[in-house]
């Protein structure tokens, strides 16, 4: 009898292995019960039947990628908040066809677009097992439309609840969620956010252009109650080649589906995007004559590896629009070998090639001051070395002090920062001291921490993580602390803080730089004025220029040139615009 005992027991492990498998593993059978998209979304971020097995989920194919297809039910449920539309992820080119009408089962599954450390939401994805067609030809449903003559998005909200709730009247991500891997259109826009390199561009409903701080070129400002979750990104096909500038309007309605990726929702349109383009104006300074002129530039990462255009490009910017300044920091200059990772840190070729399209473009001959990196210590590109370097002009009477240097400079120019750990693995600030006719100045080129590690504004984790926020919190302490003790032991003398400092205009970081004895120029700008970037359409200030008491500030002494962040990334010299300041000093 252990043969039938032993069976026995086989069929007991057997039974328990059964009834003991885990829910995920479970199959939901659909056929002729009703189960439909919608309550595969539900009215969350996650699926209710995640990791779930489901069967014959019905609906029209709107859609095909190289890995799936995009599928809708034609039977929406009477909720706003739950989704009709879902991704089926084949892995390979599908063989079905928009327009036709399946069934398919497979596992439900929360796809997380990039690396876990990007933060990214998750998209409701359907792993294909089988697929069935029972039609073909038949109609895609209509587009939901977001603004005029359809859905209202929220203005401001992005996420205040921490996903504790789902509030898609409120909450742009919520909003969004909502219609995941769905046909949404837009009947009218404005770009606040110009064509990037992979055919994007960020419009906003052209009914919110009034609601908003935009600026009279178009820019959409992001400010510090209001992230601007109404921000829509187009994301265009191959067909779409034509230049697009902020300021741009949509020529007609845009249909597409709503997806989700890079930190983003977007919509990945249809056919061919047409727009009223009539381009920003370019304009040069008419800023007053005064002690010294000074500009800040990030020319991203200029190399003697880049085309002569991009030199060309930003001698142009100095020559045309910004008249010669006396003085100009250039931040993200590489090294002589640009990315190989050879141990060059020197970047004279690099300077003197600019130096010299300077002077072929009609301008002055400029002298530099390099501030060169220990190999692979300042961050940046791996072997690139970037750094911040001033190039003065050398036909006016500006000097640089060589003798009796003020009380806490060891030497002229010089770096700072090199003893602290604040600037460990970042760009250490070059300091230089100038004389003209009248007056001292210390010059302090300053490039702060990145914030590229900040969670996305459309991202898993709310509210956004801004993991590197301390570390130029302490960096822009030190510079106020060196810049102050200056000050102090040299009376005579005035200070300008400049640089791209990766942070707003109201972040303790700015607060830091300005201490008790600094102003921060940009404030004298209109607020639709003050920004010098526009990441996905929010348009912010990441570069500054800081002066000390003694230096007068007038309606008229700070200016951005926004040649590049408005326009078309194939018209950029840069990402950034050059921020230019008219010093002028108080008599005594």
């Amino acid at each position: 009898m252990t043969w039938i005992n032993g069976l026995i027991s086989l069929v007991l492990l057997l039974s328990f292995l059964v009834g003991c498998r885990p829910p995920s593993q479970e199959r939901v059978s659909t056929p002729g019960v009703g189960m439909r998209i919608h309550d595969l979304q539900g009215c969350a971020h996650l699926s209710p039947y995640n990791g779930r097995l489901v069967e014959k989920i019905e609906g029209v194919v709107t859609k095909k990628t190289n890995s799936g297809f995009y599928l809708q039910d034609e039977q929406a449920d009477d909720l706003e908040c739950s989704s009709e539309g879902i991704f089926v992820h084949t892995g390979e080119y599908p063989v079905v066809l928009p327009g036709d009408k399946v069934q398919v089962s497979g596992r439900v599954k929360e796809y997380y677009p990039g690396s876990e450390s990007d933060n990214n939401l998750p998209i409701t994805e359907i792993e294909l097992e089988k697929v069935a067609l029972a039609s073909r030809g038949n109609p895609l449903p209509d587009a939901i439309v977001i603004g005029i003559g359809g859905r209202k998005i929220p203005e401001s909200i992005v996420e205040d609840d921490s996903f504790t709730s789902f509030d898609v009247d409120a909450d742009g991500l919520d909003f969004f969620e909502s219609l995941e891997s769905m046909i949404v259109g837009v009947n009218s826009g404005i770009v606040v956010g110009p064509r990037n390199p992979y055919n994007e561009v960020v419009i906003i409903p052209q009914e919110l252009l009034d609601r908003n701080l935009v600026s009279p070129d178009g820019a959409l400002m992001q400010t510090e109650v209001d992230l601007n979750p109404e921000r829509i990104m187009l994301n265009m096909n191959s067909t779409n080649i034509a230049k697009v500038d902020v300021g741009s309007r949509l020529s007609k309605p845009v249909m597409g589906i709503l997806d989700y990726s890079y930190g983003n929702y977007k919509i990945n349109t249809f056919g061919l995007v047409e727009f009223a383009n009539p381009g920003s104006e370019r304009r040069t300074t008419n800023l007053p004559m005064g002690d010294l002129t000074i500009a800040s530039y990030n020319v991203e990462n200029l190399s003697l590896d880049d085309e002569r255009s991009k030199f060309v490009g930003i001698a142009r910017n100095i020559v045309n629009d910004l008249k010669n300044p006396q003085v100009v920091i250039l931040h993200e200059i590489m090294d002589d070998s640009g990315i190989t990772d050879d141990g060059e840190v020197s970047a004279s070729a690099t300077i003197s090639r600019l130096i010299d399209e300077i002077e072929g473009a009609g301008g002055p001959m400029y002298g530099y001051f390099d501030n060169p990196p220990k190999n692979n210590q300042d961050g940046g590109i791996e072997g690139g070395n970037i750094r911040s370097v001033m190039i003065y002009r050398q036909d006016q009477e500006l000097r640089l002090v060589e003798a009796g240097l003020g009380k806490g400079m060891k030497s002229n120019p010089m770096r700072i920062g090199d003893d602290s750990g604040d600037f460990y693995g970042t760009r250490k600030p070059l300091v230089v001291l100038f004389a003209t006719q009248n007056s001292k100045f210390l010059v302090i080129a300053a490039h702060l921490t990145s914030r590229g590690a900040d969670s996305p504004i459309f991202g898993n984790v709310q509210p956004i993580e801004k993991p590197e926020e301390q570390k130029r919190n302490l960096q822009a302490r030190y510079i106020n602390h060196f810049a102050e003790e200056f000050l102090l032991k040299n009376p005579d003398s005035h200070v300008i803080i400049s640089g791209d400092m990766n942070d707003d205009p109201w972040s303790n970081t700015i607060k830091e730089l300005e201490g008790d004895h600094f102003t921060n120029m940009g404030r004298f700008l209109p607020s639709f004025e003050q920004y010098s970037y526009i990441l996905n359409g929010n348009a912010i200030q990441l570069d500054y220029i800081l002066v000390s008491d003694k230096v007068k500030i007038t309606d008229d002494s700070f200016w951005i040139s926004h040649t590049n962040s408005l326009h078309d990334y194939t018209s950029q010299i840069s990402d950034h615009d050059v921020v230019l300041a008219v010093i002028q000093v108080e008599s005594e």
